[in-house]
């Protein structure tokens, strides 16, 4: 009899706690989701900036290279963006805008393009400076 009750209290001991252990892997499971889900938004997030970054950077193309700073400047607004990502933009927005107010460009861009890649280039600074 008493290996039966043995058995019982070891039993009823299991159902107490087998809700508390069904919570922890419910909690273990949804904190990897939500690590996972931050890690592929992010992983997107940098694929998106690493476009942009290569457009804004293209002399060849002033069209292109302010489509890459219009992103940039969008991007850095996000949430996913961190505080190097923050430096590494405003590096680049002060070495477009100086390479755009010293001429230093392969290819001739009419006053009109040139001032809004200017312009472009201060936002991207202001919105990083911001971060």
């Amino acid at each position: 009899m008493e290996i039966v009750d043995g058995i019982r209290a070891a039993l009823l001991g299991a159902a107490a706690i087998a809700p508390l252990a069904t919570f922890g892997v419910v909690l273990v499971a949804y904190l990897t989701y939500r690590q996972r889900s931050r890690a592929d938004r992010r992983d997107q997030w940098w694929k998106r900036a690493q476009w942009a970054i290569d457009s804004a950077l293209n002399d060849a193309d002033p069209q292109r290279r302010l489509a890459g700073l219009k992103v940039l400047v969008q991007l850095i607004g996000s949430d996913l963006a961190t505080a190097e990502d923050a430096e590494l933009m405003s590096a680049l927005a002060v070495g477009i805008r100086d390479q755009e107010q010293d001429g230093r460009r392969t290819v001739t861009v009419s006053p009109p393009v040139k001032e809004r890649i200017l312009a472009e280039a201060e936002r991207l600074l202001q919105a990083a400076s911001a971060r």
